[in-house]
């Protein structure tokens, strides 16, 4: 999950999943409320607070559960708009294609200079108190990697508790 803050125009700009996907704001503070942004290209959304997180999202089996990865660009100014990309992954299947492109996003920043951004973002361990059990790589996993675009690597899962070890099912998470 990323951490952002202030105005904020978020639009759907790529689709590529064979599940359902959407993408979760919430808003931070006593404003609390939570924003969902179907997975649909062209929709778009107006966040207007002054703290807020994102999350994307897919449906298997009936429930939303969290991608594996997203992937954010570099903020850049496009016609004097501050933008940011991001591209998800919702599941790494074993031999399969890795690209995160399953739901793609772009933010632009809404009433701000173009040289003068207030983003601050953060990685955000999730819980796995919901999410089936999947194979986790040994490792700091409190700390965001760095892809080959430049942006960091959030949702990376959070180490399996009691000893150590993970565990795995039949099921691709």
């Amino acid at each position: 999950m990323a951490w952002y803050e202030g105005p904020c125009r978020i639009t759907v700009i790529g689709l590529d999943a064979d599940w359902p996907q959407r993408a979760v704001v919430a808003v931070s503070g006593a404003r609390g409320a939570r924003i969902e942004i179907p997975g649909e290209v062209g929709v778009v959304r107006h966040v207007d607070a002054p703290s807020w997180h994102l999350e994307v999202e897919h449906l298997y089996e009936g429930r939303w559960r969290p991608n594996v990865r997203a992937v954010r660009s570099r903020w850049e100014t496009v016609g004097g708009v501050r933008t940011q990309t991001v591209t998800s992954k919702d599941v790494d299947w074993p031999g399969g294609n890795r690209h995160e492109r399953n739901l793609v996003l772009r933010l632009e920043r809404v009433g701000e200079e173009a040289g003068h951004s207030r983003e601050t973002v953060r990685a955000v361990t999730q819980s796995t108190a919901d999410a089936p059990a999947r194979r986790v790589a040994a490792g700091p996993t409190s700390v965001p990697t760095r892809s080959s675009s430049g942006g960091s690597v959030l949702g990376v899962p959070p180490a399996v508790s009691g000893g150590g070890t993970s565990t795995s099912s039949s099921s691709p998470w």
